[in-house]
């Protein structure tokens, strides 16, 4: 070949050289033959390798030195030939060492091959002995030369020392490049970690970023502002107690058997007040039945009886029911309610003053202490009328002391003894006896230094010399000897046989003996309350009430005619006070443990019942200010209802607070919490249920990712091929350009593997492309990007352009379509004429767009923008279309692909998420219903950086999301305007009584820093400055319609963790409001849709024909037509755009045309129409307008629940009206068909029937209540007695039932009828218990013309009449009307509890009050049925009966003696 004959002329050459030198060099070169012979495929492969060292240059850093391959002449011998030159070799080596050559036959040597190539010599002795070297051989033959074992062998051949540092030093290199290139990708994968930013910003960074919000925020203001702050009748700052109580009744409303209400309706019926026009309206007379716009909203009374049944029939309320009857006395009884701390201070109090430090310094021998200590140890076993061995102990231990201090205390202490009353004296030597043994433990055998008995005995007299201080001692007593003679031991023992009713009269630090002697004691307590320490955590005993004189001892229970529709008002009175009660208990008690931790001193009793006196504001201080310096809502609602007053008299917030209260006690009951208990496991359950699809639709979602990031690799990998195959088809053809081996059809002939299979160093070049795992991470996630983003499109290839390549390209496209014209010159046929015709109007088209695409690309942009911030699925697709139609996206004709902008390729992803997102959704849509059924509490969506939360409650309308917000502290001064909400002083700020510092803080410690720190520090709890001492209010608004919610989430900033997870929980929310208004993405086609929902640029939606001005003169000549008083409203409203409408319409104008729904609005725009769609408003058919028929205005109205509505101009100003008044107040208002006024309670039935539920408490419903237990009662009282007068001859049984059937609407009426009920079952009962008194009662009734006189017959002494103990508040705690005991004689077991029961009900302004007299009645009736059998009652003479008493003679006389009030 012609290397070949290339070769030879070298050769010759070479050999023509040396032979002018030397010709023996020449025939040397002539002579020599090359060492090998390469094939072709050889010299390709070296010409390759020496071609691409050329290009090269150098080594790749990156590339692992290969080994080379060993080329002595030991590697083709065999492993036999090799042991034979081993064993030559020992031989020369053992004699070199100094030995015989003849050694060596007693080894033998054994080569083994091991994996990596290499031969190991190993030698074996005639003992089968192993020696891995010749040195070892050497060695074990004790040859002198011979090295030893870790000293090198310096004659020992060896490598030469630079190649083996030269292969260390490569090896270093190698495991250093690896090293590298993992520690670069590494790095790199780092780099390309997808963070929002590398690390969420905290909140107090954003709370001053500068930025709009930061700085609307700082001035108080709300961004964005919300859609309702409050609801009418309910002030702001009660908006969290609506929500509370609200929650509530709906949460637990199956545990309740109450049906849930709107919350709007609930607040309408919390601040329903019936019209005074409509009461005026409405007389007697001509109207028996009462509309039901005058009565109790029915819910009101339903929830108010579900609570009280709930309360009465849980255990829990025996905690609370008695607490307006506890005394400490009883308390002390009471061990779980008593620490070790406070029996201690109840054990004794200090009675006789006494130096105690003169008395512990006194040396007195330890034997005789413990004597005379052990003498006064009887006294405490004694009680305290038991004087006679009380006075025998104290003789004896004066008799042994040889302390004169004692002597004198105990002689003190006697002064005040007498006979059965030795109280004092006791208490005095209890105190005496407990000092002593505190001041002295050593005395009962414990081992005590005397440094702790000195300092023991030095605490002991301060705290004794502090008690001393409440004690004031009579400077006229003579501290001379007494005399001691008397009663004795033996003179008294009948004491010890004898009951004493002041067994626990020592305990009682507040009472003093009552004795008539106690004037003339010398020593008394000082009545100071200012310095009096407080004793016990009982509270004052509250004056009962009408309504408890009412009630029974017992607990009411369920079903009870107390617990009914007819009483639920005053019982929940009697309730409340019960309750509240018990709180101040708590209260109290919580006030002494706090300053027992704290090691202070008991607080005074003038303090404590300073505190009582403000308990409603420290209980219940979320309910309202105060009506004046100490009683607020809670208290005056409270007495109200217990005063068997009307409950509509009571204000919102009055009625809010009741429920607030017995919601509190409601929280503690039993049911309720195993409500919370089996709703907190079957939560648990179906959480599970819901973790579980969570983690399949993130499983799912790692599933997909992994899938794209395989596809990433895989285009990598394919494309790094792709371009190693072409870059090696290139090196072909140009190397064939020089040699001419191969020809172009044979290059062009070869696939891939040809090529990769050309030659050794290309397939080893293709080998060593990077595979799918060596690609970093960085490069897979570009891909994976790019991937995505072509699956958002659905095309295989997408371009992304900003906004001036696209321009640059619709010019470029312009340009290309006129060079196009241009190509084709003049017309020369039909065909080119068309075309050009077609080219012309495609380039005058094109140019026409041009003038319109920037404006429609702007406006596209920005719905891009808003719509990515958005991130709801509707309005990115709204906006992505939109954005095509504006020409940001089209076809790619270079690679068959998409082009678009970056901001379409934005929205797109955030399409595909938000998708996802709501797949999720949907497939967990039926898990969260589950889930939300199961209730615990109302957990926020989240929060903002300003700590602000945010709640969705299930029973409300799906629209609205409530934020409660922190207020802002600032100076009075510093309060701007009525936008700045937030921003409030520190007085406006605080709410309730503020905190007693002294009970955390000592009083000298208050001014210092650690105390001010840890004041400050305790204050954070109610606000995040700390400047309150009280609790502080909050600001609740709520945003209720789509564009307010979609403007929050666009004020929500990602960068913030809190804030991005807030918006996250906002969007699910607006696509579960979404799914479930239209169950789809499409519109509704009976919803018109928002404004801002659909883009711009589109002109399908029709918005352009409403005007957002200019509708003065219509709107000003539609005012005319209202009424002056409506006209006065509209004065200061000069068009409709911006105002608010409330709405009304009628859902079933058929069957309940006197129910309406009530919805608010906004008026956007107004425009011209034929006629305005106003077919569901006001529940009336509009007749068919002519087509020839004047058009008329129409006002578009945005609905706060959402969508639009056209209304006419009368509407419009109705609803105007309408709102005004709803919002602000008016007087006279009333909304008569609203729905909380056809509430009905399914659950429960509480009021009865739902025909029967509106008049459920009036007097008609109580009428036929009176007639029914009458009926129960009659025929046993009958049975019962001789003397017959009510349902006899004089038939004044069938008058008084039909006088009630036919007056009984009016209130006078059943309150005469209950009257005269109480004196025939008076009669029937046989009239009082002792005939005395029915004389006396007669003749003072006939001195009175029949009246019976309050003052002639009295069972109290003389003192007051029954008239008279109702109204004493210090009498009225000993009156009873119940009949108890077994010795019932009649139905009132005095003349005082009939006199004052007449009064109750003759004063008495409402239906539950005589219903709960009519049940005294039955209940005293019925227990003197119980206690009396048939016939039994002997005649009364008719000469020696009262007046009122009318026997069967006298009936005859007077017909008409029951029918009076008739």
């Amino acid at each position: 070949g012609k290397h070949t004959s290339i070769a030879k002329i070298h050769l010759d050459a070479v050999v023509g050289f040396f032979t002018k030198i030397d010709p023996s060099l020449g025939n040397l070169a002539v002579n020599s033959m090359p060492g090998d012979t390469s094939s072709d495929s050889t010299s390709r492969k070296n010409s390759s390798a020496a071609k691409k060292r050329k290009n090269d240059g150098h080594d790749s850093p990156d590339t692992t030195p290969k080994k080379k391959a060993n080329v002595g002449n030991n590697g083709h011998l065999t492993l036999s030939q090799r042991e034979k030159r081993a064993m030559e070799l020992l031989a020369a080596y053992l004699e070199e060492r100094g030995g015989e050559r003849a050694q060596s036959e007693n080894f033998r040597c054994k080569v083994v091959r091991r994996p990596g190539g290499r031969f190991d010599s190993i030698f074996f002795s005639a003992e089968n002995k192993r020696f891995k070297s010749m040195a070892d051989v050497a060695r074990f033959l004790n040859l002198v030369d011979a090295p030893t074992r870790g000293q090198r062998d310096t004659k020992a051949p060896s490598r030469p020392k630079k190649v083996t540092e030269k292969k260390k030093l490569k090896r270093e290199l190698d495991k250093l490049m690896k090293l590298k290139v993992k520690a670069s990708k590494a790095l790199e994968d780092h780099n390309n970690e997808e963070f929002v930013d590398e690390f969420p910003a905290s909140d107090d960074s954003l709370w001053a970023d500068g930025s709009n919000a930061s700085k609307a925020h700082k001035a108080g203001m709300i961004v964005p502002q919300s859609d309702i702050e409050s609801f009418p009748g309910i002030p702001t700052h009660c908006t969290p107690d609506l929500l509370m109580v609200w929650d509530f009744l709906c949460t637990f409303g199956r545990t309740l058997s109450l049906q849930p209400i709107e919350l709007d309706d609930f607040a309408a019926a919390l601040s329903f007040c019936p019209s005074a026009d409509l009461q005026n309206s409405q007389p007697v007379e001509e109207q028996p039945q009462l509309p039901p716009q005058l009565h109790i909203p029915v819910y009101l009374s339903e929830c108010h009886i579900a609570l009280l049944r709930l309360l009465v029939k849980d255990p829990t309320s025996d905690l609370w029911w008695w607490s307006v009857l506890e005394t400490p006395e009883m308390v002390e009884q009471e061990d779980e309610y008593i620490n070790q701390m406070d029996k201690k201070r109840k054990a004794a109090a200090a009675v006789v003053k006494i130096d105690m430090e003169a008395l512990l310094s006194v040396e007195e021998d330890p034997a005789v202490t413990r004597k005379w200590l052990q003498a006064l140890e009887d006294v405490r076993t004694r009680k305290p009328d038991n004087s006679g061995p009380i006075k025998s102990a104290v003789k004896s231990a004066v008799a042994v002391t040889t302390n004169q201090h004692v002597k004198v205390y105990l002689k003190k202490a006697m002064r005040t003894w007498r006979a059965k009353s030795a109280g004092l004296v006791k208490r005095a030597v209890v105190w005496l006896i407990g000092r002593v043994r505190e001041a002295r433990p050593d005395l009962w055998g414990r081992t005590v230094s005397e440094d702790e008995i000195a300092e023991q005995k030095k605490l002991v007299a301060i705290e004794a010399a502090l008690e001393m201080d409440n004690i004031v001692e009579d400077v006229d007593v003579d501290d001379g000897d007494l005399n001691f003679e008397g009663d004795s031991d033996e003179e008294s023992d009948y004491d010890e046989d004898e009951g004493s009713d002041n067994e626990d009269e020592y305990a009682d630090q507040t009472d003093t003996p009552a004795s008539p002697s106690k004037q003339a004691c010398s020593i008394t307590l000082k009545e100071n309350d200012e310095i009096k320490p407080v004793t016990t955590f009982v509270p004052m005993k509250p004056v009962p009430s009408v309504v408890d004189l009412l009630l029974p001892p017992a607990k009411p229970v369920v079903p009870s005619d107390l617990v009914h529709a007819l009483t639920w008002p005053p019982v929940i009175g009697a309730t409340s006070i019960r309750i509240f009660q018990w709180y101040k208990r708590r209260r109290n008690e919580i006030d002494d443990s706090i300053r027992e931790f704290r090691q202070l001193r008991p607080m005074s009793v003038a303090e404590r019942r300073r505190r009582e006196m403000s308990a409603s504001l420290r209980i219940l201080s979320e309910c309202g200010d105060p009506l004046d310096g100490n009683t607020n809502h809670v208290e005056s609602a409270i007495n109200h209802l217990s005063d068997g007053k009307c409950y509509l008299d009571l204000s919102a917030i009055q009625r809010l607070s009741i429920l607030r209260l017995l919601i509190e006690a409601a929280y503690d009951t039993h049911h309720v919490q195993l409500s919370i208990e089996d709703n907190f496991k079957a939560r648990m359950n179906a959480v599970k249920a819901l973790d579980a699809e969570e983690r399949r639709a993130k499983k799912a979602a790692r599933e997909e990712l992994a899938s794209i990031e395989s596809a990433a690799r895989d285009r990598l990998a394919t494309e790094a091929r792709e371009a190693f195959i072409e870059k090696k088809r290139q090196e072909i053809v140009e190397d064939i350009k020089d040699t001419q081996e191969y020809s172009v059809e044979f290059i062009e002939s070869l696939n891939d593997d040809d090529i990769i299979d050309l030659d050794d160093d290309t397939k080893a070049e293709y080998e060593a492309l990077p595979t799918r795992e060596s690609f970093n991470k960085g490069e897979v996630n570009a891909v994976v990007k790019q991937i995505q983003e072509e699956t958002a499109f659905g095309v295989e290839r997408l371009t992304v352009l900003s906004l001036k390549e696209i321009e640059q390209r619709d010019e470029d496209y312009l340009k290309s379509l006129q060079d196009e014209l241009e190509s084709y010159g003049e017309a020369n046929s039909r065909e080119t004429s068309a075309k050009i015709e077609r080219l012309r109007q495609r380039i005058t088209k094109f140019t026409d767009q041009m003038q319109t695409l920037p404006l429609d690309r702007n406006s596209a942009i920005e719905v891009l923008k808003d719509a990515i911030q958005d991130g709801t699925v509707r309005t990115l697709r709204t906006a992505i279309k939109g954005a095509k139609l504006a020409g940001l996206s089209g076809e790619d004709e270079e690679n068959g692909g998409v082009w678009a902008l970056d901001l379409i390729r934005d929205a797109s992803l955030e399409l595909k998420e938000a998708e996802a997102r709501k797949r999720v959704t949907e497939a967990q849509k039926d898990l969260v219903a589950k889930r939300n059924k199961c209730f615990t509490r109302t957990e926020p969506l989240g929060r903002d950086r300003y700590q602000s939360s945010f709640f969705h409650f299930d029973h409300d309308k799906s629209s609205r999301v409530w934020a409660e917000r922190d207020l802002i502290l600032g100076n009075e001064d510093s309060i701007p305007s009525k936008e700045a909400v937030l921003l409030k002083s520190i007085q406006s700020a605080s709410i309730g009584a503020q905190d007693k510092s002294e009970d955390f803080v000592n009083p000298d410690d208050r001014h210092k820093p650690y105390g001010k720190y840890f004041l400050s520090f305790a204050g954070q709890e109610y606000h995040h400055s700390g400047n309150l001492s009280t609790l502080a209010r909050h600001h609740w608004s709520c945003y209720t319609t789509d564009r307010s919610l979609r403007v929050l989430v666009k004020n929500l900033d990602g960068k913030c963790a809190k804030e991005n997870d807030l918006k996250e929980a906002l969007k699910e929310t607006l696509e579960t409001l979404a799914l479930s208004a239209t169950g789809d993405d499409t519109i509704p086609s009976h919803a018109i849709v928002a404004e801002d929902e659909e883009p711009e640029v589109t002109a399908s939606i029709g918005k352009t024909d409403f005007f957002s001005s200019g509708d003065e003169e219509l709107f000003c000549k539609e005012k005319e037509n209202v009424s002056k008083e409506d006209s006065s409203l509209l004065k200061e409203i000069s068009s409709a755009i911006g105002s608010r409408i409330r709405l009304r319409r009628i859902p079933d104008p058929d069957r309940a045309p006197d129910v309406a729904e009530y919805s608010m609005a906004t008026v956007t725009g107004w425009k011209m129409a034929n006629a305005p769609q106003n077919d569901t408003l006001e529940g009336e058919a509009t007749e068919a307008i002519p087509a020839t028929q004047a058009t008329l205005p129409v006002w578009r109205l945005g609905l706060d629940d959402g969508g639009e509505i056209d209304v006419s101009a009368s509407e419009a100003v109705e609803g105007i009206v309408r709102a005004i008044k709803w919002s602000t107040g008016h007087p006279g208002y009333v909304e008569h068909d609203a729905p909380f006024l056809s509430y009905r309670n399914s659950l429960g039935r509480f009021c009865g029937r739902a025909v029967e539920a509106p008049s459920s408490l009036t007097p008609q419903a109580f009428a036929k209540q009176l007639i029914k237990r009458e009926q129960d009662l009659y025929m046993p009282l009958k049975n019962r007695t001789f003397e017959n007068n009510w349902g006899g001859k004089a038939g004044a049984r069938q008058v008084w039932v039909s006088s009630l059937k036919e007056c009984g609407h009016t209130f006078e009426a059943v309150r005469e009828g209950l009257l005269t009920l109480e004196n025939a079952f008076f009669d029937l009962t046989g009239g009082l218990c002792s005939v005395e008194e029915k004389v006396v009662d007669e003749l003072a009734t006939e001195s009175n013309g029949g009246t019976p006189d309050a003052s002639a017959a009295q069972s109290n002494g003389g003192a007051l009449s029954g008239k008279d103990l109702l109204y004493d508040h210090t009498s009225r705690f000993d009156i009873e009307l119940e009949s108890l005991g077994s010795d019932v004689k009649g139905i009132w077991n005095s003349s005082d509890a009939r006199e004052i029961f007449q009064e109750i009900i003759g004063v008495s302004k409402t239906v539950s009050v005589l219903a709960l007299g009519l049940d005294l009645i039955c209940r005293n009736a019925q227990a003197y049925i119980n206690q009396t059998k048939s016939s039994v009652v002997q005649p009364i003479n008719t000469d020696q009966a009262s007046g009122a008493y009318v026997g069967r003679r006298r009936a005859a006389k007077r017909p008409g003696a029951y029918a009076d009030f008739f």
